[in-house]
Formats: structure tokens, C-alpha cells, sequence
């Protein structure tokens, strides 16, 4: 009986973690390896959480309309690696970001460096991509 007990939980716990494994998704599925660009605008939400930490930028565009940019980089756990916290961006904060766009014109850009006003760099790998 208890072997029985035993691999239920078992069974139950690796049918949760499928949909852990499935929810995650590649990078080409939502970004463009080709298309970069640069996006400026004042932060209006971080969410400094997994699987990506998310920063939202209101941005001004061509026509003078504020758009909202939906701007992603690493897990939280792997920016807090290289020195990044939950403050490193932080809502106000007025930034350019560097990247590479999301497919289509989904105003997505995942972030490979953001540069501050006050002309500090950063980068979520830790140094510059070459």
C-alpha cells in the first residue's frame, strides 16, 4: 500500500512540473535575432519576477502617441548574479534600451543594454554583447 502511495505522489508530481516544462518558450518564438533597435521611453511597471523580469516603457512614437513597450530580459535569479536588484530599474526612471525587437509589431524588445540619463551603462549579461 504504501509503495502504491508512494508512486501516485510521484506521478502527480511529474504531471505539475509539465506544464512548467511546456509553458516556457524559445526565444526565436517571440523575438527577432536580426532586428535591433533602440527604445526610449520612462519605465511604468517592473515586474522583477520569473520566468523573465519585465520592465513596461511608455515610449512616444512617430506620431506623438504614447505606446506602451513591453521590454524582457533574464530570469530575476540571473540578473541578481551579476549585480542587478530589484532597483536596478525602477519606475520613473527615464532609459534607452538596446535589443532585439519582438516579432511583427508586438512593441516587444528583449534587452541586451540600457543606458540611464545620467549616462550609466548596464547589461543584463553583465558586459556588453558583442
Amino acid at each position: 500500500m504504501r509503495l502504491r502511495i508512494f508512486r501516485l505522489i510521484i506521478g502527480f508530481a511529474f504531471l505539475a512540473q509539465q506544464g512548467v516544462l511546456h509553458a516556457h518558450h524559445s526565444f526565436a518564438a517571440e523575438f527577432d535575432y536580426d532586428r535591433l533597435a533602440d527604445v526610449e521611453g520612462e519605465v511604468i511597471e517592473v515586474l522583477y519576477v520569473n520566468p523573465h523580469a519585465r520592465y513596461f516603457i511608455a515610449v512616444t512614437d512617430a506620431n506623438g502617441n504614447e505606446v506602451i513597450w513591453d521590454a524582457q530580459t533574464r530570469s530575476p535569479n540571473a540578473l541578481t548574479r551579476i549585480g542587478w536588484s530589484r532597483d536596478t530599474i525602477k519606475l520613473g526612471d527615464k532609459i534607452t534600451l538596446h535589443g532585439n525587437l519582438g516579432i511583427g509589431d508586438t512593441r516587444k524588445i528583449w534587452i541586451q543594454e540600457v543606458r540611464f540619463e545620467s549616462g550609466e551603462v548596464v547589461y543584463p549579461t553583465g558586459e556588453p554583447n558583442d
